[in-house]
């Protein structure tokens, strides 16, 4: 329990995404359905590949906004 309180307070408060979470940025596409009237978005990585391991998302509109607007 102790090395895990001090490994936490060694992690900086603002990781990296890439080097220190390990996450890989991909491209996606947004595509808004018609069977929906618009309010839900189909997200789709653009490497067709990732397709077929299921990586793709239906989320609602309000769900998808700009990372540089969240700063």
């Amino acid at each position: 329990m102790a090395s895990s309180k001090r490994e936490w307070r060694t992690v900086s408060p603002n990781p990296d995404p890439t080097d220190d979470l390990e996450y890989e940025l991909v491209e996606l596409d947004f595509i808004p359905t018609t069977t929906s009237d618009g309010e839900e978005v189909l997200v789709l990585p653009t490497d067709e590949e990732m397709l077929h391991d299921d990586a793709f998302l239906i989320v609602d509109r309000d769900s998808v906004v700009e990372l540089e607007r969240r700063i």
